[in-house]
């Protein structure tokens, strides 16, 4: 009976100690799937960008089509500064996520000490 207890015992603050680091792997896990996610949307995005500034260069064949192409690669311009700033700020969301909970699992595993 006292070994089932003393089993118990120790099972309890193996989980204890453990808990915290399987918590804290799976936010790990959670937020580079998150960072994954927003890179393939930006590589496409930059991509998408970039496809319309080659589109806009082929469709250059006379003098005064250079004026266009000039007007499109200042369009082109103002959306990948749009999309840098998008991209700061769901990449500062993501810092600010994670550290939440982290600074929560943190939280959660210190005991205050008893006196």
């Amino acid at each position: 009976m006292q070994n089932q207890e003393s089993f118990q015992a120790f099972t309890s603050q193996v989980q204890s100690v453990l808990n915290p680091f399987a918590s804290l792997s799976q936010l790990v896990a959670k937020n580079v799937e998150t960072l994954s996610k927003m890179q393939l949307e930006t590589l496409t995005a930059y991509t998408e960008l970039s496809n319309e500034n080659l589109q806009s260069l082929v469709n250059v064949k006379q003098p005064q089509d250079i004026m266009a192409h000039g007007s499109k690669q200042l369009e082109i311009i103002s959306k990948v500064s749009q999309q840098l700033v998008e991209d700061g700020q769901k990449l500062a969301q993501i810092g600010n996520d994670f550290k939440a909970a982290a600074d929560e699992i943190s939280a959660s595993t210190i005991k205050p000490a008893k006196g």
